[in-house]
């Protein structure tokens, strides 16, 4: 199992691509704002962490679509890319553009966190506004990181994510 790593780029009005890796092969998938795909992807893995076995997200990308499938065992996932020609069909008319094995339900948490935690410092959330024509997606961002956070926690570190946790008046 290699780190896997992941990028969301802002293209023009409207549009991304997402690229994910996992040091063996990369895959790359393009989204339009026409569909709710950074939320759609976080929350699938925010509900694969919390224990969900099979899980899908879609990008539209004008034309087709990207569709993001994750089976879970265990701590551990498969990853399937598929390009869709048209994303109401079923995934066995996909196209498998990229795949990865026996990746940690940790890890990829982790790596999609911080990849839209760099899209949030840099460019920012008022320029992803402004370029992806909808807000960045922070609930569902911090969805994840709460889902993971007490799924995986730190050694050492308080269950439910510590001092927010403390009563007010002690």
């Amino acid at each position: 199992m290699t780190r896997i790593s992941f990028q969301w780029t802002l293209g023009r009005a409207g549009s991304a691509d997402c690229t994910i890796s996992d040091g063996r092969s990369e895959g790359r998938a393009h989204a339009s704002y026409i569909s709710n795909a950074p939320e759609d992807l976080l929350n699938a893995v925010t509900r694969v962490v919390l224990g969900a076995r099979m899980v899908r997200a879609q990008f539209e990308g004008e034309p087709g679509a990207h569709r993001w499938i994750f089976h879970r065992y265990d701590d551990f996932l498969d990853i399937d890319l598929l390009r869709m020609e048209d994303g109401q069909r079923p995934d066995s008319e996909g196209q498998v553009i990229w795949e990865s094995r026996r990746q940690g339900v940790d890890s990829l948490a982790s790596t999609l966190i911080d990849g839209f935690d760099r899209v949030a410092q840099e460019p920012g959330e008022d320029v992803y506004r402004k370029r992806w024509l909808s807000p960045f997606p922070r609930t569902d961002l911090e969805d994840l990181r709460t889902a993971w956070r007490d799924a995986f926690p730190l050694p050492g570190a308080p269950a439910g994510g510590g001092i927010l946790d403390a009563p007010a008046n002690p």
